[in-house]
């Protein structure tokens, strides 16, 4: 496999964990559509190298520019894959990958949207994303099993990652209660992806085919216990009772469970509300858009939520929100939503019987939606993770790293001070020597190359995160020394300082000439 053609910028993206159809929730789309929009900001200057499973490596393949590459890193039997032939972006199937992977291919930085990854490299920087922190806040709706692995990768993300994305400021204050993880290791992007949804024209008679009457509730959410389907449909018989032959019908979307899905069939057939219930499963993106489209109201009684990407969808079509405030709710809804207690059917059935009977106040909250919308843009939220990505890895102070590991051996390796924030350093060399071309490397990986001939001075600096890095020196062994002997470190580097922004300075190397100081 070659080396990439270096851009400003090369991301891997660890979409290992991927699902087919909606089984990973709206993360998905949402990552889908943060690609896009990366892609469209940075242009040629970014590159995506997708690190896929077999069973989504075709999705993936959808986004993908011509600059990018698409390794598929998992081979799942039940879904063979077959690589394209020809054309662009460029496919490998290599699974397993090698040992330090991200950083044999010249990565700058390694993006994990689904948390801790077994790609991640040393000397490779390591963005993940922690969507929520539901086994810590509502543990009772996930078996020991669930709560034991995401105690686990969460943990491992904590220790593993250069910066942790939260999807609203509630994550962000949940992992520093949780996990006291620091605040500037920390950042959080909204998932504005509402727009998603126009890209297709709507399924017009998705709506009518289904036999369902509108206006009519909707809730799509995956049958996961803390989405609270039950209450819900404890509440909606009572809210039937109370309203009668005008009641609207419930339609629920979700990706189908081999488990849940009877469960909660089940519980419609003992209530006695399987006539108005519509339970089309898992919808794509048109029929999505059909069913915005229709809707009276959005019924959102989620327990526990991360972002809330359905109430960004409602307010997007216009469509009244009703919801509970708890977590990251209160913060994207805002005005915008009725309120209800979500673990209270009759708080629910009340807001639904307000919310059916009342046009002026669906049209109050419809005006709240379109306003409280501004807040949120695609654009913004994508350039606030470009940045973080463009700032940690490799090309601090403007020095990229190369594409491969030199083979010269190391003949210096001092430690770098233990501090997330950006510092100087200075490589000062003896001039006597210009010949020289010194490599630096952070840990494993090559961080850049200097020599005194291309710059003129007798210095190399530079911007970096240390975090208790180990800086090597090497010089690449030159033609022009008689015999294969550079000269000796120690007249060759005479000193290695370093400044934090605060202009404290640690001399991390002094060597022993001084005459170049």
């Amino acid at each position: 496999m070659k080396y990439l053609e270096r851009p400003v910028l090369v991301v891997a993206v660890d979409l290992t964990p991927l699902r087919p159809g909606g089984a990973n929730g709206g993360i998905k789309p949402a990552i889908f559509s943060m690609i896009i929009e990366a892609a469209r900001q940075r242009g040629d200057s970014l590159s995506f190298l997708f690190l896929t499973n077999s069973s989504t490596h075709e999705e993936v393949r959808r986004i993908a520019q011509p600059q990018d590459l698409l390794i598929c890193v998992m081979d799942e039997p039940e879904f063979p894959l077959k690589l394209q032939e020809a054309g662009s972006p460029t496919e490998y199937k290599l699974a397993p990958p090698p040992p330090n992977f991200v950083q044999r291919v010249g990565a700058d930085v390694l993006f994990c949207p689904f948390g801790s990854s077994a790609l991640h490299a040393e000397g490779v920087p390591t963005v993940a994303l922690i969507a929520d922190l539901l086994h810590r806040d509502y543990p009772f709706t996930l078996t020991s099993a669930q709560i034991s692995e995401r105690e686990k990768y969460i943990t491992q993300t904590v220790a593993a990652a250069s910066a942790i994305q939260c999807i609203s400021r509630s994550g962000v204050e949940r992992l520093m209660v949780h996990y006291q993880v620091p605040e500037e290791k920390l950042f959080y992007t909204y998932l504005p992806v509402q727009v998603r949804l126009d890209n297709d024209p709507a399924s017009l008679g998705f709506v009518q085919d289904l036999g369902i009457a509108s206006p009519f509730f909707f809730y799509p959410a995956n049958l996961w216990k803390h989405k609270n389907h039950e209450t819900l449909l404890i509440a909606y018989r009572l809210y039937r009772e109370q309203t009668g032959d005008s009641a609207w019908d419930l339609v629920l979307t979700f990706h189908e469970d081999a488990r849940r899905g009877p469960e909660i069939r089940d519980l419609a057939q003992a209530l006695g509300i399987s006539r108005h219930l519509h339970l089309p499963g898992f919808v794509p993106e048109a029929g999505l858009r059909a069913l915005w489209q229709s809707a009276g109201a959005l019924v959102f009684p989620s327990l526990h939520e991360g972002f809330g990407i359905p109430l960004l969808e409602a307010m997007h079509y216009g469509v009244p929100i009703i919801t509970g405030m708890d977590f990251s709710l209160k913060e994207i809804a805002g005005e915008a939503a009725y309120p209800i207690d979500a673990r209270n059917p009759e708080s629910i059935a009340a807001a639904l019987g307000k919310v059916s009977r009342d046009p002026s106040l669906r049209e109050s909250l419809k005006c709240k939606g379109r306003e409280r919308l501004r807040f949120f843009d695609l654009k913004i939220e994508t350039a606030k993770l470009l940045d973080v990505l463009s700032s940690l890895p490799a090309r601090e102070g403007g020095f990229p790293r190369k594409p491969k590991v030199f083979e010269t051996p190391y003949v210096l390796a001092v430690s770098t001070p233990a501090s997330d924030a950006l510092w100087s350093v200075e490589i000062r060399v003896n001039p006597q020597f210009p010949q020289n071309r010194y490599l630096v490397y952070l840990d494993d990986a090559s961080f850049g190359a200097f020599s005194c001939s291309e710059s003129g001075e007798s210095a190399f600096r530079f911007r970096c995160r240390p975090r208790s890095r180990t800086l090597r020196v090497a010089i690449l062994k030159n033609k022009t020394y008689a015999g294969d002997e550079a000269p000796a470190m120690s007249e060759a580097v005479v000193q290695i300082v370093a400044e934090s922004p605060g202009y404290e300075c640690v001399g991390l190397y002094q060597g022993k000439e001084t005459a170049a100081l």
